[in-house]
């Protein structure tokens, strides 16, 4: 049995290196501004970032026709890990198939990776993706 104290040192310790991972992710991603905008603070209590396009995108089929800022990419700090929501994916799904083996083991749902850890061949990835992501949303027009 672990004892309360060491528990909470554990609990701690876990939660930092989850802050660290959100902060070079964040770095990362703000790499990518411009082109795109950077969006935060839109989940409640939680720590975010969106990129998404600078202006606002019509989908058909979508939003009720309505234009918004579409997203290319977010991140946001989760209790046990920090989500990466890639929508590249599910509006384009040959993508997936571009995308790196280190980073689909991670991926939870049709487009948000759970990342826990992060070493140099994760962080590889993801900046391949978001490579991916930037050329799709330039072939579609919306940068």
């Amino acid at each position: 049995m672990v004892a309360p104290a060491k528990a909470k040192a554990q609990t701690k310790a876990k939660a930092e290196s989850l802050e660290d991972v959100y902060q070079r992710l964040h770095d990362l991603l703000s790499r990518y501004a411009p082109p795109f905008k950077i969006c935060a603070g839109e989940i409640r209590a939680k720590k975010d970032l969106h990129l998404k396009t600078p202006e606002a995108v019509a989908i058909p089929g979508s939003y009720g026709g309505k234009p918004v800022n579409v997203a290319m990419a977010s991140i946001i700090l989760q209790k046990g890990y920090v989500g990466f929501y890639y929508m590249p994916m599910y509006m384009n799904a040959p993508l997936k198939k571009k995308l790196s083996p280190a980073l689909m083991k991670l991926l939870k749902g049709k487009t948000c990776f759970y990342v826990k850890k992060l070493d140099a061949e994760l962080i590889a990835a993801i900046e391949d993706a978001l490579n991916l992501g930037a050329k799709d949303f330039k072939a579609r027009g919306w940068l």
